[in-house]
């Protein structure tokens, strides 16, 4: 039976997709459930909507997180943190710490899970820590840890 997805299904696909389902997986779990609806003419106009507006979402995502990433690259970020005589920290910073760094200075939401640290910061110093915020959106800023008095 040939389906229209109208909401995403894990491990079958997402909303807008066209896929052949057995009859029974059809009637039984997905139209119960509302997550798709037979393929016919009115589903093959749904389609088209839903694919235009997850495209517009895409490309609005897209320009925004490029925006983003112009605005930041470059910065210099500058945290205190509590350290022992040879400079080392006596905790670390993390992406946690950046994130809210940004968050307070430069008013930029941006999520601790889309700054790249192959291991946290435990030295004072100058760091440069990049910011993926899209595949094609990449900023790099600069994180100077200085020791706390």
């Amino acid at each position: 039976m040939d389906v229209l997805l109208l909401k995403d299904v894990p491990k079958l696909g997402r909303a807008g997709d066209t896929l052949r389902v057995a009859d029974g997986y059809a009637r039984n779990f997905l139209f119960p459930r509302q997550l798709a609806r037979l393929m016919d003419e009115a589903a093959k106009k749904q389609v088209l909507s839903l694919r235009d507006a997850r495209q517009r979402k895409s490309d609005r995502l897209s320009q925004e997180s490029t925006a983003l990433a112009r605005r930041l690259d470059g910065i210099t970020l500058t945290v205190k943190a509590r350290a022992g005589e040879q400079g080392k920290l006596y905790g670390s910073v993390t992406t946690s710490d950046i994130a809210e760094q940004l968050a307070e200075l430069h008013s930029a939401e941006v999520d601790r899970r889309k700054i790249e640290l192959t291991e946290p910061i435990r030295e004072v110093g100058r760091h440069e820590v990049e910011v993926r915020l899209s595949p094609q959106a990449v900023a790099r800023i600069n994180v100077v840890v200085e020791e706390a008095d």
